[in-house]
Order: structure tokens, then sequence, then C-alpha cells
């Protein structure tokens, strides 16, 4: 999964106001969530729509010692999130999927964050200055 990640010095984690990238521009939801690459097409057949999500890093919870390993964002990468458009009360999901062998054994969980070219935009912005900030979910 994904524990945390990081843009503009901000990390955001679950049940907070993430910054996103998507078909309309720029954005700002709710992270709630995950939803595994393997599920994509039933996300989208529920109206789900991918999305970007700037970061500089990422963090997974080591099932292994409840320690956060962090690590890099490649360059030019985002971390690819999901829309999930919840009755009209859109919120966001980070899309995720199976580790490999080196990151199970490096980050001590089964799950990473999809990260890819973006689709939109990999650039990074203030949510704090984003009018119609929202606050926590949880």
């Amino acid at each position: 999964m994904c524990a945390a990640f990081e843009s503009n010095s901000r990390i955001v984690r679950p049940g907070r106001v993430a910054a996103l990238w998507r078909r309309e521009g720029r954005g700002q939801l709710v992270w709630a969530g995950f939803a595994r690459r393997e599920s994509l097409a039933w996300w989208t057949r529920k109206g789900g729509e991918l999305a970007d999500v700037p970061a500089h890093r990422f963090a997974e919870r080591s099932d292994r010692d409840g320690q956060l390993r962090w690590d890099e964002v490649p360059p030019g990468f985002v971390v690819r999130g999901l829309i999930d458009p919840n009755d009209g009360k859109p919120l966001l999901k980070v899309v995720t999927r199976a580790a490999s062998e080196a990151e199970l054994e490096r980050f001590g969980h089964p799950r990473m964050p999809l990260l890819e070219a973006p689709l939109f935009s990999a650039e990074a912005f203030d949510i704090a200055t984003e009018p119609g900030a929202q606050g926590e979910l949880f």
C-alpha cells in the first residue's frame, strides 16, 4: 500500500487532502484508501477515473517492525491515483501493485504504490493556497 507520500515538503497520509491532476486540470481530494491495480477495470465500470498524484517520495509501513520505509519517486513519475466517484462525493484512492521480492525484503510490505509516467502532469502544487481546500476525512 502506501502509508504516506511527500509533495512540496508536505507529508500526506490517508484521511488528508491530496493534490492531484486529472483530465479537467488540477484538483484536490481526500485520500480515502487504496485500489488494487488488478481491479482497475472494476473501478472504471463504477465510474472511477485515473489521476496523477505528484509526489517526491513515498513511505510504506513495514509489517515486520511497524517502521516507515521511505523511497524516492523517480523524476518525471507520479503516484497513480484513482478518483472514486463515491455517489457524487469523490474520494482519492492510491493505486497499488504487488511488491517484488526485493521490495518485500526492503519495505516489509506486500503492496506498493503504482509509480507511473503522468497522464496529465507531474507538477507539484501547494493545496494550502487552493480555493475549496477540504479538511481531514477521519
